[in-house]
């Protein structure tokens, strides 16, 4: 049994003897050097396991030591037969195994001070990596180098080769060579222009590249990454103590687990494996967690793994427990924490020349200063070489996208875009994406923003910020004034497919006030999009929201011409809190306002509720805008109309003071006259001040200076008329009316008493010239053309009431017996609409005329007979009344 036993003792140890051979030759035939030329660097790749290799860098030198005198030997075979390169290499030494240590070392010796080296492991490929590169003159040759490696296409790879003849033309560009004028063309002609909606814009946060997550911490604990392993418990009790422990851990034992540790401690000392222990415990906390449901890790365990990973000097455990920290503070959102964790990571990577995961702790540092805000410091990380050579070109760009716009260089932003995008391989980032659309946006490149954000929301459909997205482009349509219906369905999409309620918010509103606001001709479905205006309480509007809802609600006010309401909600806004430029547009608005309740009041002949009106706004409204020459018109003629000549001259000396400023062209939410000129209106009002005053020379004086400064001499028909008729030149009078009639290219009279005396004023020319027959058609065109303007308004009825009375006494006049037909009802229908008319007992007079020469006499008698009885009749008229009765009894007696 001994023989037996010590057969099997010495076979055990010859496989071991031959495998150990075996590995040692294999490690020989592995340890080769291959190098890499680049434009930018030189690299070298050194195949062998991790710790064969030290590599330590003194001032220009560089030195690799290793115990394998194999390796050793591959190394000064391979560096003896690579191409030297002298801009990086000066000289190699090579030391052979040292007597006393026996360590071999391989000396580099770098070409100058400007030579930087740069190493790491790749655990994949089991080599080490080192770059060397000159500082300064290779720069710009990485700058230009493209971020993705991308091969290029067949079709590249063709055009390249076909020679410059048959190379497509580039699409030159046509010369100018005549500027030709044309129309604006109105590409919405039924609705406002953007400026009039919800025209409030406000920028959109960039936001920094994504920490990509390696794993689920709902569902994984640190052992995912560092696996707790058995313990050597034949080597001593305490080991087998300690893998009785990890038997109960993986048996979900965790009670027996505690009790077992305890009594390890209890036994071997309190300070004694802790690292494990703690480990242990951590990792159990967690699991059981885990399994009862809660997908939140314990707090206690993360107190102990910050504990552990600050004390342990096994990095492979440090670095499982930092990996694990920080998803976790990434998750609950504790930056501060997470870029504490991720800078000790980060040089404990270094230190341990474990590049792959510094390139994740780099990357956590720069996400963690980039949520939170510090972005200066973001900029300085990302100029570091060693950082610029383990992370990716791309996540550098868009760090580099997200520190120029959180700085306010948009132009750098869209410039560092356009020259990398080609080298850019999809999907691309999101940041990168959205960033530069919002760029594109804020620099008013509304084509290229929607392009990116549309590219942003086919990529990345799944990010928050795809709201945001579909509303700029929504939005970038409106501005640009794009089919209407294509903007309508784009909101739609916004509102309805939007998580966030904030962008649904906004989103409402502005489609509330392209349906509702800058349409002309508002339907009931139109206004029935208001109910977007009546925002969930529950939502936290910004101040941007706000001064937004405020905006477009108070508009609505305005389209609908419920000025009234519209001014009582604008005095309630809090218009200070604003920023000057945004108060501006709110007193803009307040103008219009003001000046819609002026022009309605004036259009009533209320021209004391005008002069109420504006001095009571003028201050807060009017004079805080551009000038506006029909509003001060109208404030001027309001004056004289009462005869308030101290308040007209300062109206007027208020107006010519601004004569000379930009007339205000922005909002006009009320139509003005075309032709508005500060000057002529000064001139007018002059005018018509004298006229007022009776001051006839004066007047004409003012008429003449119309005439040489304004292009157009309607105006001076107007007043020259108004002139001759106070002269009783009817004749003349009559010309310049009808001049001044037929000429209006447009309307140039809004009150009412002044157009009723202008046309009684014409009319009564022709009576006085008499004209009859043309002042029967005038009459019957004139009353046609007012029927519906300003019905109520007392000046228009009493002129047209007058017009009606001359036509009959006109008729009567003629005394043929078709006229005495046609009086009959035109004199029924007179009594019948103006039943309190002063010319009651004339045309009753006149009706009883026409009754009895259209064989009526029973009629006649018994209408003459109330005109008897009437004392409100005139004595005239009741003796032509009498007289006719009298002449009637004669006829019958004849008869």
């Amino acid at each position: 049994m001994t023989n037996v036993m010590a057969i099997h003792k010495t076979k055990v140890l010859t496989l071991i003897v031959f495998l150990v051979a075996c590995f040692s030759a294999t490690e020989a035939f592995a340890a080769i050097l291959k190098q890499e030329v680049a434009k930018t660097h030189l690299r070298w790749n050194v195949f062998t396991e991790k710790p064969n290799l030290i590599i330590e860098k003194r001032g220009a030198r560089v030195l690799f030591k290793t115990l394998n005198a194999s390796l050793y030997e591959e190394l000064r075979k391979d560096l003896g037969s690579i191409r030297k390169l002298s801009r990086y290499i000066k000289r190699i030494d090579f030391k052979g195994p040292n007597p006393k240590t026996n360590v071999s070392v391989v000396e580099v010796e770098l070409a100058n001070d400007s030579v930087e080296m740069f190493n790491f492991y790749r655990d994949r490929d089991q080599k080490h990596v080192f770059d060397f590169w000159r500082e300064g003159e290779d720069e710009k040759a990485l700058k230009e180098q493209k971020i993705s490696v991308l091969k290029p296409t067949k079709k590249e790879e063709k055009q390249k080769k076909l020679p410059p003849i048959l190379k497509k033309p580039e699409k030159e560009t046509p010369k100018a060579t005549k500027v030709v004028k044309k129309k604006t063309v109105i590409k919405n002609p039924e609705y406002r222009d953007f400026r009039y909606g919800a025209s409030f814009i406000w920028d959109y946060e960039p936001f920094g590249p994504d920490l990509p997550e390696t794993f689920d911490i709902r569902t994984k604990t640190p052992e995912h990454f560092y696996p707790i392993a058995n313990r050597k418990y034949e080597k001593d009790d305490k080991e087998a103590h300690l893998q009785l422990a990890v038997n109960l851990y993986r048996k979900k034992k965790y009670g027996l687990m505690y009790k077992s540790l305890k009594l390890f401690r209890d036994k071997y000392g309190a300070d004694t494996e802790v690292d494990f222990i703690e480990y242990l415990k951590a990792n159990a906390i967690l699991r059981d967690n885990i399994a009862g449901g809660n997908l939140e890790p314990v707090k206690m365990a993360i107190n102990m793994l910050s504990s552990i990973a600050s004390r342990t000097t096994n990095y492979d455990l440090q670095k499982a427990i930092y990996k694990y920290l920080l998803t976790y503070y990434k998750n609950n959102k504790e930056y501060v924490e997470a870029l504490s964790i991720a800078k000790v990571f980060y040089v404990n990577s270094k230190e341990n020349f474990d590049y792959e995961e510094s390139s994740l702790a780099a990357e956590a540092i720069l996400f963690n200063l980039s949520a939170l805000n510090q972005v200066d410091k973001v900029s300085e990380v990302i100029k570091e070489k060693t950082i610029r050579k383990i992370i990716p070109r791309s996540k550098l760009l868009a760090y580099e996208l997200f520190v120029n716009h959180k700085l306010g260089d948009i132009k750098k932003v869209i410039s560092l875009f356009e020259s990398n995008v080609k080298g850019l391989a999809k999907p691309i980032a999101a940041s990168i994406l959205y960033n530069t659309a919002e760029a594109y946006f804020r620099k008013a490149q509304y084509d290229k923003a929607i392009t990116l954000f549309d590219d942003f929301i086919s990529q990345h459909s799944y990010h928050s910020n795809a709201s945001h997205a579909r509303l700029r482009i929504a939005m970038a349509f409106e501005i640009m004034e794009k089919d209407i219906k294509q903007t309508i369905v784009l909101y739609k999409n916004a509102i309805n497919r939007s998580q966030n309620q904030l962008v649904s918010a906004e989103a409402r509103i502005r489609y509330a006030a392209l349906r509702s606001v800058r349409k002309y001709k508002l339907g009931e479905r139109d206004i029935e999009n208001r109910v977007f205006l009546d925002i969930d309480e529950n939502i936290r509007l910004t101040p941007n929201h706000k001064k937004l809802l405020w905006l477009v609600r108070l508009r609505s006010f305005i389209v609908d011409k419920n000025y009234e309401k519209g001014m009582t909600y604008l005095a309630a806004l809090p218009l200070n809190s604003l920023k000057k430029v945004e108060r501006r547009v709110f007193e803009a608005d307040g103008a219009e306002i003001v000046y819609g309740i002026l022009m309605r009041d004036f259009q009533t002949s209320e021209y004391a509720k005008v002069v109420k009106a504006w001095n009571k706004y003028k201050s807060r409204y009017v004079r805080k805008v551009a000038n506006d020459p029909m509003m001060n018109f109208i404030v001027g003629q309001s004056y004289l109309k009462l005869g308030l000549y101290d308040g007209f001259d300062e109206v007027y000396g208020g107006f010519k003071r601004l004569s000379q400023s930009p007339i205000r062209s922005f909002p006009i939410w009320i139509k003005r006259k075309s032709n508005e000129n500060s000057a002529v209106m000064l001139a007018e009002l002059d005018v018509a001040k004298n006229i007022s005053l009776k001051n006839w020379k004066l007047a004409k004086r003012g008429v003449n200076k119309i005439k040489k400064i304004s292009g157009d001499a309607n105006q001076v028909n107007y007043y020259s008329g108004i002139i001759a008729y106070a002269e009783n030149n009817y004749r003349e009078s009559a010309t310049y009316f009808e001049r001044f009639l037929s000429g209006q290219k447009e309307r140039s009279i809004f009150d009412p008493l002044q157009l009723a005396g202008m046309i009684n004023k014409y009319t009564d020319s022709l009576y006085q010239l008499g004209k009859f027959e043309k002042f029967q058609n005038v009459t019957e065109a004139i009353l046609s053309d007012t029927k519906n303007y300003a019905p109520e308004n007392p000046f228009m009825k009493s002129m047209r009431e007058r017009l009606e009375y001359l036509s009959l006494e006109i008729l009567a006049g003629k005394g043929s017996s078709k006229s005495w037909v046609l009086l009959e009802p035109k004199a029924k229908s007179f009594l019948d609409k103006y039943k309190n008319t002063d010319y009651r007992g004339r045309i009753n007079y006149l009706l009883g005329m026409s009754l009895a020469r259209n064989n009526k006499p029973a009629e006649a008698k018994v209408l003459f007979e109330k005109i008897l009885q009437d004392q409100d009749v005139p004595g005239s008229i009741k003796e032509l009344v009498r007289s006719e009765l009298s002449l009637m009894a004669i006829k019958e007696r004849t008869i």
